[in-house]
């Protein structure tokens, strides 16, 4: 049993020198990947997947045709995005700067149109005097214009298609990474596809097996890339961590396990050295994932084993990464899952001491959120750059149940914290602390 427990998220593996992308950028990562180093897996995947249509230059189509159904809080806040991230560029970057406010303008045209066409008091007020004994039959939605049978003109549709294609390919361009992060998200595209597993609808199925396993296979060939860059050195964050202590992840690379060992690490949300056969539930295991080749794995291990050529979907064969997809509704991929989360929660249990380091207690991670919401008592210490913003202080709240207006500033270990009960938010990122110092130190 150990007193100490290490909790490791997204922000971890942004460290510089590993530099792995975040869930809002990866899918132009992926994409590019296809179709430069990773070709060959692109054609693999297509033939093991006969009369595959999915693209990743076909789904910015249909998420531009999807805009006009977007909510008006969700229009906005992609507003801001873009607007956020052409606030501080140089002046020599006036056309990217235009660009921006061209997508802001057109979004808040749409979004002009859409809180125009809410039914205001005064009108509901004259429904109801002048159709006083079915008045509300008559007002059956709180809007007069059904915004989401609109349809995008050419124009519209045409500036957003060219911004996001932008994304996909060439040189890092902020308006298309602000745009993407939401209307290009590869978490949301694997929720959705995932669900074809329980609707029984193949198309999604089959796009799922090409979606996973495509991350898959970038995300192995990043990970030999970050380590064939450190054969002489320790790698930045991890090469750091004290071998003694346990530690749980919610990312899939293998660094951790790699410096810690197998007994001392849970990968909560499945790692790259495994994989699931859907109709069994059998989790089978990733042999030498450091040097795995992934043409030559999914051409010789995974092509064998699925098969989606039967018309009786109960016939065909599913082969997946065991990657968990961000659900807030947990898929269990196989029967061992429930047994490792089991253990997640015995892990915290037996700690006394937490260091929570990038992880920002997402929405979609309310399984694990839950985890720690069953043990209060525990002292813990969250590094993360935005810990001392108003959102992340609520997120607190909502987690540990610690209301913003509790938490003091103080200093720890030479950063800026804040603190309220056992809970302290460093504002830091993963390569600015010393955990060991962090996992020794104590709350007052």
């Amino acid at each position: 049993m150990s007193e100490n427990l290490l909790i490791l998220g997204a922000g971890v593996d942004r460290t510089e020198g590993i530099d792995f992308p975040l869930a809002n950028t990866l899918l132009a990562d992926v994409s590019r990947y296809l179709e430069g180093p990773g070709k060959a897996v692109d054609e693999a995947l297509r033939t093991m997947l006969p009369g595959l249509r999915f693209s990743f230059n076909n789904m910015i189509a249909r998420a531009v045709d999807k805009i006009a159904t977007r909510e008006t809080h969700e229009q906005k806040a992609m507003v801001q995005r873009v607007r956020d991230a052409i606030a501080d560029l140089p002046p020599d970057q006036d056309a990217i700067r235009k660009h921006g406010e061209l997508i802001i303008r057109l979004f808040e045209k749409l979004a002009t149109i859409a809180e125009e066409s809410y039914l205001d008091e005064e009108t509901e007020t004259l429904i109801r005097a002048v159709f006083p004994n079915d008045a509300d039959d008559l007002i059956d939605s709180d809007s007069i214009l059904d915004i989401h049978k609109l349809s995008l003109s050419d124009t519209f549709k045409t500036v957003l298609k060219r911004t996001l294609k932008m994304g996909l390919s060439g040189d890092h361009h902020v308006v298309a990474s602000a745009l993407g992060a939401d209307m290009l998200n590869i978490e949301a595209l694997l929720v959705e596809k995932f669900l074809g597993f329980y609707n029984e609808k193949p198309s999604d199925i089959k796009n799922y097996i090409y979606i996973s396993w495509a991350l898959w296979a970038y995300l192995v060939a990043k990970q030999k890339e970050v380590l064939s860059t450190h054969e002489d050195a320790s790698l930045p964050f991890y090469g750091s961590l004290p071998d003694t202590v346990r530690a749980l992840t919610l990312n899939y690379t293998a660094f951790l396990q790699n410096q810690l060992g197998a007994e001392q690490v849970i990968y909560f949300h499945g790692g790259l050295a495994e994989y699931v056969r859907m109709d069994t539930r059998d989790l089978l295991p990733i042999e030498n994932i450091l040097e795995c080749d992934p043409v030559e794995f999914i051409r010789e291990t995974i092509a064998p084993n699925v098969d989606v050529t039967h018309e009786d979907l109960r016939q065909q064969r599913h082969v997946i990464p065991a990657l968990v997809p961000p659900l807030r509704l947990k898929p269990i991929l196989s029967h061992k899952y429930i047994e490792l989360w089991s253990k997640a929660s015995q892990w915290v249990s037996e700690a006394k001491h937490i260091v929570v380091v990038g992880y920002s207690f997402n929405n979609a991670d309310e399984h694990f959120n839950d985890i720690l919401r069953c043990h209060p008592d525990r002292r813990v210490d969250i590094v993360v750059p935005e810990a001392s913003s108003g959102y992340f202080k609520n997120r607190m709240e909502k987690v540990f149940n610690i209301p913003a207006s509790q938490f003091n500033t103080v200093t720890v270990n030479g950063h800026r914290a804040l603190q309220a009960r056992k809970i302290r938010l460093i504002a830091a990122k993963a390569s600015e602390v010393d955990v060991s110092v962090l996992l020794n130190s104590s709350v007052n």
